[in-house]
């Protein structure tokens, strides 16, 4: 996947202090540090090439730069400070591993590659014994070091386990997978919904405004009706087309829509001049003359760019579908939407496309949880948990697991009661939620409430051995 050119404004550089065009200051009202250069020239209907020459052009002013690219985090900043029998590189990297363990996949902790044969994944297990396990520094004053040796020895451990077996091995990599994929779908729709109401937001907002009031100098304020022909080489350049081609026929379906809005707008004021384009008199600043004619290229661009941009989107989803990947599907006609938001044909393949995916990450993430579930990665668990919640909220089972994941793995206890809850809201009579509840509220010291759940899981079961221990729990 190419890398995104997104431009974004310079901070204090003020667009009215210099002489740019209209084209120019089209463009520039539609940088926000989101939109990318693809979708400057959605919005604009200007071709890209041209987009990219005028963010150059105004790059070359100090107005706009280009985003940088997020790199890789960095290992964190450690400070080595305590009187511990350990050398100073050791310590650093001991402090590294301890931040950085819950962040890394099992062949990231051991340092490995995903294709590492099991030879090599011993070896650098063993390796790594040398400088995590305690025993290694016996009869040396550690500190706060011990417990945090054995906390990353622990996680190596674990990496080891899962992935130093191949039976194991083959159904991490699974979930490795899975998991990379519905991370990268789901950052893709989350950063393709913010483009999408950027690019709403652009095509609404007031362009460059008037820096002054006071009429400016030169042909900008001749009380003669300029000529309009620099006006229009502003413009996006006219594009020869086949007639008869699907091309053509979308030229004349807008040539007709622009035509009929024209007639009207003339029937409605007859002793008015019809012009989609403004021209400046002598009340009129330049930097206001600007602003007009840029709002005017800006109206013009809703008028007859819009739907044809959107058939690119549309075209990139039907192929995207036909590849299985309704991620990139759903994006494409989400930003379709963006240009052509009156179709109800395009809102609703959308949501049948959504729909299907939300279907699709369902089971992925159901998968994931039972997965973690059996490999003891609670906290983990309980996210995946959430999100099968959010996405199928008529299953009772999702949140009464999720409240079980966070529990089990001392998280919040207000945010496990909260999913037990609304398991018990659809399903009272659950025997298993009401005793999780009962736990999660003796966690949390609160006895009268695990009392009341106790009393309402003996109605459903008398003689069950767990409320009896939890009400001696409770009287103990």
């Amino acid at each position: 996947m190419p890398e995104e050119k997104i431009p974004r404004l310079v901070e204090g550089a003020d667009a009215r202090a210099h002489d740019i065009g209209a084209k120019e200051g089209f463009v520039h009202s539609c940088i926000d540090g989101i939109l990318n250069v693809e979708d400057i020239a959605d919005v604009t209907v200007l071709p890209t090439e041209e987009v990219v020459e005028v963010i150059e052009h105004l790059i070359s002013l100090d107005l706009i730069g280009w985003v940088e690219p997020k790199g890789s985090s960095a290992p964190p900043e450690t400070d080595v400070a305590e009187d511990a029998e350990l050398p100073e590189d050791v310590q650093k990297q001991i402090l590294e591993a301890f931040q950085r363990a819950d962040k890394l996949n099992h062949y990231e902790r051991l340092g490995v590659a995903v294709n590492a044969d099991r030879q090599e994944i011993r070896k650098a297990y063993f390796a790594l014994s040398k400088t995590f396990h305690p025993d290694a520094y016996y009869g040396k004053r550690l500190g706060s070091f011990q417990s945090k040796m054995e906390a990353v020895f622990r996680k190596i451990t674990d990496s080891y386990e899962a992935i130093g077996r191949p039976k194991k091995r083959e159904a991490y990599d699974r979930y490795l997978q899975q998991q990379i994929a519905v991370n990268a779908a789901e950052k893709q729709m989350n950063r393709v919904e913010r483009r999408a109401q950027a690019m709403t937001r652009a095509l609404s907002k007031v362009p460059v405004a008037e820096k002054s009031p006071a009429p400016a100098s030169g042909d900008w304020t001749s009380t003669e009706t300029p000529d309009p022909t620099p006006i229009r080489e502003s413009a996006p350049p006219a594009r020869s087309v086949v007639p008869g081609s699907p091309e053509h026929e979308r030229m004349e379906r807008k040539r007709e829509l622009l035509e009929r809005r024209l007639v009207g707008r003339a029937k409605r004021q007859p002793k008015k001049r019809t012009s989609s384009i403004p021209f400046p008199s002598v009340r009129v600043g330049k930097k206001a003359a600007l602003r007009d004619l840029t709002r005017s290229l800006k109206d013009t661009a809703v008028l007859t760019g819009g739907v044809d941009r959107a058939e690119r989107h549309i075209d990139n989803a039907r192929i995207a579908e036909a590849h299985g990947n309704l991620a990139a599907a759903a994006a494409s006609l989400r930003m379709a939407i963006a240009l052509d938001s009156n179709s109800r044909g395009l809102q609703e393949q959308y949501r049948r496309v959504n729909s299907n995916l939300r279907v699709e990450l369902l089971d992925i993430h159901r998968e994931q949880a039972k997965y973690e579930e059996e490999n003891n990665l609670w906290a983990a668990a309980s996210i995946s948990w959430a999100k099968v919640t959010e996405a199928a909220p008529d299953d009772p089972e999702a949140p009464r697991r999720a409240a079980k994941a966070l529990m089990t793995a001392g998280g919040d206890l207000r945010k496990a009661r909260d999913f037990a809850q609304q398991s018990l809201e659809l399903k009272p009579d659950s025997l298993d939620t009401r005793l999780l509840l009962a736990r999660i509220y003796i966690d949390a010291g609160m006895d009268q409430s695990a009392a009341k759940e106790l009393t309402e899981a003996a109605k459903l079961d008398p003689g069950h051995e767990m409320v009896k221990n939890l009400r001696k729990q409770l009287e103990g």
